[in-house]
């Protein structure tokens, strides 16, 4: 089926950005944007953003629009059963169902589905409360290579709320205190620590077939080599070239076949895309699940869209017809980085007030592209509305060359306290 009017319903973050700048290049199509937080950027570059402020109004707005698809992107709304709801109206819907985004929601649910369908994943203890977690560590850190990592059972905060990377006992303690007093009532999943690369491994999953997207990992720490908090992402590099074959092969062997067929096992009904959180270990080479996201990464999938040589809406078709055409969808030989810009004292401090108008993104090369992330237009000015401002995306040939013309960029941007992490790399397999 060759879809013609397409809805996509999103929150209006970057990954709404960049689905919209995609899909502009379909030709002879209807679609239009829904998104639920303010983003001035996105609203004031094209005339098919609407605003809606719940599932009710989308589904008014459908119900006038008539799409053939509807697109969610927000995890959030998956959650809540926005795919049942479009689907009940009558509508062909890209997303899960909220039973099946347990997968991410719940850290304890999706460990145990990995260790029933032997799908490597790293060791793991489910504390119930902070004396629990803080006996389990004291008794064990000695016990383990690297540590632990921590990672409270709750999707809904930031990720330097519900994430910790210990360097020792007592910066363990201290953040185990930390996580269950900013979620009080949450469990703790103590995971053990393993030392290798990562990988952000996005699959397109329909009826069984999958195709894999093109490599890409991501940044999660705040500062370079690696330090500081974790953060919801700071940039992200995404490369056309072939995986090796050996990392593909164990890929599929020990990863993604053993994902669909416990999908198949357990009755879970999964057509949608589904990024992995991969950890490929430096001293033996074997690859482990860190975490299944039910839904595109951000600033991961921005990276990833920068590589398609299709219109976005060809993708959308095969995914339905065929498959196993998406793998010929791709640029040759190209990198895709998006880096994002944030403002001051993210991710440590939640700021409600936002006073820094950002200017010059006019003075931005014009083979950048800006995509907004949260930002606000008070009397023809814009100023950020949360940490993660904006992204800049850039694709070419050249790594180094991409990578300075973005620092470039960035450094003509006016905006008090932006900060955006400059020490990124080609993705390099050990």
């Amino acid at each position: 089926m060759k879809h013609k009017k397409i809805l996509l319903y999103g929150l209006g973050n970057g990954r709404d950005h960049a689905n919209h700048l995609a899909f502009m290049k379909s030709p002879n199509i209807e679609f239009c944007s829904l998104i639920q937080n303010e983003n001035a950027l996105m609203e004031k570059q094209f005339n098919n953003v609407y605003r809606v402020k719940n599932i009710e109004e989308a589904i008014k707005f459908a119900n006038s629009f008539k799409p053939d698809l509807v697109i969610i992107s927000n995890r959030l709304d998956l959650v809540n059963g926005a795919t049942e709801i479009f689907k009940e109206e009558g509508y062909k819907v890209f997303g899960i169902s909220k039973d099946v985004a347990k997968l991410e929601t719940s850290k304890e649910y999706s460990k145990a589905f990995m260790k029933r369908n032997n799908i490597p994943t790293p060791d793991y203890y489910v504390a119930k409360n902070e004396e629990e977690a803080i006996k389990f560590v004291s008794e064990n850190w000695n016990k383990t290579k690297n540590g632990y990592v921590l990672k409270v059972e709750q999707f809904s905060k930031n990720s330097f709320e519900r994430t910790a990377v210990p360097n020792n006992l007592d910066d363990a303690k201290a953040n185990i205190h930390r996580l269950f007093s900013s979620t009080p009532n949450a469990k703790l999943i103590i995971e053990e620590k393993i030392k290798g690369y990562e990988l952000s491994l996005h699959v397109l999953i329909n009826n069984g077939k999958y195709s894999i997207m093109p490599m890409v990992q991501d940044y999660k720490r705040k500062y370079p080599n690696n330090e500081g908090p974790m953060t919801a992402g700071t940039a992200s590099v995404a490369e056309s070239k072939k995986y090796p074959s050996k990392i593909l092969k164990l890929l599929k062997k020990d990863i993604i076949n053993p994902t669909i067929e416990g999908f198949e096992r357990e009755h879970i009904e999964y057509n949608y895309v589904l990024y992995i959180g991969i950890m490929i270990t430096q001293e033996d080479g074997k690859a482990y699940v860190l975490e299944y996201n039910t839904r595109t990464g951000n600033p991961e999938w921005i990276a990833l869209l920068g590589l398609l040589d299709v219109p976005l809406l060809e993708m959308f078709n095969s995914f339905y017809d065929n498959i196993d055409e998406i793998q010929n969808f791709w640029k040759k030989d190209k990198i895709s980085i998006t880096m994002c810009g944030f403002s001051s004292g993210y991710p440590e401090t939640e700021r409600t007030i936002y006073n820094e108008p950002i200017k010059n993104l006019e003075k931005i090369d014009k083979n950048t592209e800006i995509i907004g992330e949260h930002i606000i237009e008070r009397d023809g000015i814009l100023y950020p509305s949360g940490g993660r401002v904006l992204e800049l995306r850039r694709v070419g040939s050249n790594f180094e060359n991409l990578k300075k013309q973005l620092i470039k960029d960035f450094s003509v941007i006016s905006m008090d306290g932006l900060y955006f992490r400059n020490d990124i790399n080609p993705i390099k397999f050990n």
